[in-house]
This record gives structure tokens, C-alpha cells and sequence, in this order.
């Protein structure tokens, strides 16, 4: 009976290894891209819906129209899987969305997941702030909390089928509750306190590893102007919690001009990235630009003028533009965040992928 229950306990550590072993395998890979000056290029929703198309089949990709190549990370969402309705977005179903991340990882790409999730109090959008008391709400014993484990049974039942052709688990790169530091989100500066929001994270972390997502690597993102660590760290839930370390920065199309668009944009990029490369480096933590974007771009060389000059210096592994959306989106004026065929910057962005610096799929 002892020899059983050892061979059991063997049995249950080798499996546990060789889970531990797919995200340590990823994490690695993300800092080896960045020591060798590599930076992986992600795309949000990419094969879902593009500038002017949606297909909801997961058949088309902007970037693989322009370049023939898709992108190497392939960023997508978990919302609205609360909503138990089968649909993803656009018209296509999570069992498209699982085959695109299959996909994905067959090619040799990386798969990263944010979260937008619904207010479990309101059960509005994430962008609900109509209840400053949401998170509160959640860390006590109440109906808010239930639906809010719910949520996460949903998400680990979901992110439990994302398996390879040996049946095991993808790695995948999770960015819940991200731009902690405004107050657009429920889970925002203004709604609850450092300590609350840190208690949230570390909840989610722990109930999707009771559950057996152990194929997760944590990204902690926060967008606008990160002056110094200190600004970084105060919602941060710690090292335990956290294995990515990312930063989000659009181009301000309000400034006038496009000189002074790429100056603001590769400005505050340097800012940001300095105070996640010096992070990183302490803790040996990958560090990302986890979102950024020039939104309907008419400059012909944001990528050769703006964002490689942001990076110059940096290790990042990845960086990953938000969606080209359709016109159906956003009240029928569907906005590009990324290039496509025909785009002002198509070209200047094969100049800057032709060097080499930018990784795209083979």
C-alpha cells in the first residue's frame, strides 16, 4: 500500500513539474528574445475582426495580409465569458477562440489574456464605476463575492482546455485587472484602496492555482506615466504574484503635429520602461509594453520614428498593439490601432521588420 500512495505522490510532482516547467520555459524565452535585443510583436484580437473585416472565424490576421507573417504574440480576452452566452466577440465562439490559441502555439507563437471583466456587483461592464464599493464588496462574504468566484470557475474551466497535441497545458501570459493606477475600471485607484486591490489579485492568483491553472504567467501593466518605482509599486501584490512586468502607452493624438506626437510618445515610453528595466533586472522579470498604439495613424513613419526609437535601449520582450477595429465597433467608427494593407505606415513598418529587431511567426 506505501509503495501505491509513494508512486502516487511521484506521479503527482513529475506532473506538477512538467507544468512548472511550461511557464519557466516561457518566462525564459521572454527574457532570452530581450538579451538578444528581439522584440516579439503582438497584436490585440487579431484574428477575429481587422480594419474593415469581421469574419469571426479566425481565418484572417492584418499583419499576415500585409506581411505574410502573424504576429508573434496573439493578445485576446476573457470577456465576456461571464456573460455564458458561447460568443466571443464579433460573431465568433470561444471554441474559435480556443483553436486560434491552439493555433497560435502551434506556429511557435505566444498567447497573452487580459480580462475586462464584469462588475460583479453591478454586473455592468468593467467600466461600471457606478459602485465605488465594488472590490470591498468582493473581499467580504457576499453576493458580490459569489458571482465574483463564479466568474473565476468560469475562467479556470475555460483556460483548463487550452491544451497542446499532448493534451498539455498551453503557457499562457494572464494580464487581469491591468491600469490599476486610474479609476476607469471597477477595480481603479479612486474605487478601492492599494491594500484591497492587492488582496484581489492575490485572491484570483491563488483560486485559478487551487483550480490547476498552474500554465499562467501574471502580467502586471499599468498605462499612463509612471514617474518612479515607488508609483509602480504601490498596487503592486508582490513578487509571488507576479511574473511579467508591463507598461502601457498610446500616442496622444490630441497633441498637434506629428513631430511633437512622436516626442511625447517615445518620452513617456523611456519614462515608463525605466522604472520597469530597472525592476526587472533586480528580479530577474520579463518586462513588456503590454498595450500601446497610434490610433488611426497619418504618420508614414511612426514605426521607424516613434516606436523603435521608444524602445532603443530597452529589453523588452514584447510589445502588443491594441485592435484594428471595424467600423461596426464604437458607434460606427471602427478605430485601427496597428497597421494593415494600405495603411499610411504599411510600409515604413516592412522597413522596420525587414531589420530584423521586430519578431513576427516564421
Amino acid at each position: 500500500m506505501k509503495y501505491r500512495v509513494l508512486f502516487f505522490l511521484l506521479l503527482l510532482v513529475s506532473v506538477v513539474d512538467i507544468k512548472a516547467q511550461g511557464t519557466e520555459r516561457l518566462r525564459q524565452r521572454l527574457l532570452n528574445a530581450a538579451e538578444t535585443g528581439q522584440v516579439f510583436m503582438g497584436h490585440h484580437d487579431d484574428t477575429f475582426y481587422g480594419h474593415g473585416w469581421t469574419t469571426g472565424a479566425c481565418e484572417k490576421s492584418d499583419l499576415e495580409e500585409l506581411s505574410g507573417h502573424r504576429p508573434m504574440v496573439l493578445s485576446v480576452d476573457l470577456c465576456p465569458l461571464e456573460l455564458e452566452n458561447g460568443y466571443y466577440m464579433s460573431g465568433s465562439t470561444w471554441a474559435q477562440h480556443r483553436r486560434a490559441i491552439i493555433e497560435q502555439h502551434r506556429r511557435g507563437g505566444i498567447t497573452t489574456i487580459s480580462w475586462h471583466m464584469y462588475n460583479p456587483l453591478t454586473g455592468g461592464t468593467a467600466w461600471d464605476v457606478s459602485r465605488p464599493e465594488t472590490v470591498g464588496q468582493i473581499l467580504k462574504n457576499s453576493e458580490a463575492r459569489q458571482r465574483f468566484l463564479h466568474y473565476l470557475d468560469l475562467a479556470a474551466e475555460y483556460i483548463l482546455t487550452l491544451r497542446d497535441d499532448d493534451g498539455m497545458l498551453i503557457p499562457i501570459v494572464f494580464r487581469p485587472f491591468h491600469e490599476a493606477q486610474g479609476s476607469w475600471f471597477w477595480w481603479g485607484s479612486d474605487l478601492c484602496t492599494a491594500r484591497q486591490y492587492k488582496r484581489l489579485w492575490r485572491m484570483v492568483h491563488q483560486y485559478l492555482s487551487d483550480k490547476g491553472c498552474d500554465n499562467l504567467l501574471y502580467c502586471f501593466s499599468l498605462s499612463g506615466v509612471t514617474a518612479s518605482e515607488r508609483d509602480y509599486l504601490e498596487r503592486f501584490p508582490g513578487r509571488k504574484y507576479v511574473d511579467v512586468l508591463g507598461t502601457e502607452v498610446y500616442r496622444d493624438n490630441g497633441i498637434p503635429g506629428i513631430e511633437a506626437r512622436r516626442s511625447d510618445f517615445i518620452r513617456r515610453a523611456h519614462q515608463n520602461l525605466q522604472v520597469v528595466q530597472s525592476l526587472g533586472e533586480r528580479w530577474q522579470m520579463p518586462i513588456c509594453m503590454a498595450e500601446t498604439g497610434g490610433e488611426n495613424t497619418d504618420d508614414a513613419q511612426w514605426w521607424s520614428r516613434a516606436v523603435m526609437p521608444a524602445l532603443e535601449g530597452f529589453p523588452v520582450s514584447y510589445i502588443t498593439f491594441w485592435a484594428n477595429q471595424p467600423p461596426s465597433f464604437g458607434n460606427g467608427q471602427g478605430k485601427s490601432h496597428c497597421t494593415y494593407r494600405g495603411a499610411v505606415d504599411a510600409a515604413d513598418f516592412l522597413r522596420v521588420l525587414s531589420g530584423g529587431r521586430l519578431v513576427m511567426c516564421r
